[in-house]
């Protein structure tokens, strides 16, 4: 009934099945009574245990976590010294423009072909929950999680999938430069 209630509020109304209310959908934000408080949750969760990740972390690491107190588009990140070290914007775009531009759009411009500009605003639009830099061997830690129902055992993988799905193009930009460049990434 969250989601009926919450939809009716907004002024609209439930054409077709209602969700089943389990636990794992009201913890979800795909509840929509709920969405609101499961996202300020769970981002608490990822901050609290990135900062606790970087406070007790190895002392000889050269890791830097880069968002231990909230999320950052990639373009804010990208203007840090420290992902500038790793590749330029320049250089992360051109790698993954191909595989972002391969992404469908939600909103189709009734036929006509979306320019380039609003594929790479989209992709410096993303953001990821957490980001680690290691400058000494240029490597990238891509932080994601997923709130995925534990009714089945391939819940872990199923997280893993959307993550990857979800940041496909920057995965692929980073391998390509770490290729060039001597770099890595790891998710």
């Amino acid at each position: 009934m969250l989601c009926q209630k919450a939809r009716e509020e907004c002024g609209g109304s439930w054409n077709g099945e209602l969700p089943k209310e389990t636990i794992g959908h009201i913890q979800s934000a795909g509840c929509l009574g709920q969405k609101e408080v499961a996202t300020a949750a769970h981002n608490a969760c990822i901050w609290e245990l990135l900062q606790e990740v970087n406070v007790h972390g190895k002392a000889d690491r050269h890791m830097k976590l880069l968002t231990i107190e909230t999320e950052s588009r990639l373009d804010t990140l990208w203007d840090q010294e420290e992902c500038n070290q790793f590749c330029s914007k320049e250089e992360l775009w051109e790698a993954a423009r191909d595989e972002e531009m391969k992404i469908p759009w939600r909103a189709a411009n009734e036929g006509l072909p979306v320019p380039e500009e609003q594929y790479q605003e989209r992709f410096w639009r993303r953001r990821l929950n957490g980001i680690g830099l290691d400058t000494a061997t240029k490597e990238f830690l891509a932080i994601e999680f997923k709130r995925m129902q534990d009714a089945r055992n391939d819940y872990v993988d199923r997280a893993t999938a959307v993550a990857h799905e979800q940041y496909k193009s920057l995965l692929a930009g980073l391998q390509a430069v770490g290729q060039v460049k001597g770099g890595r990434y790891n998710s």
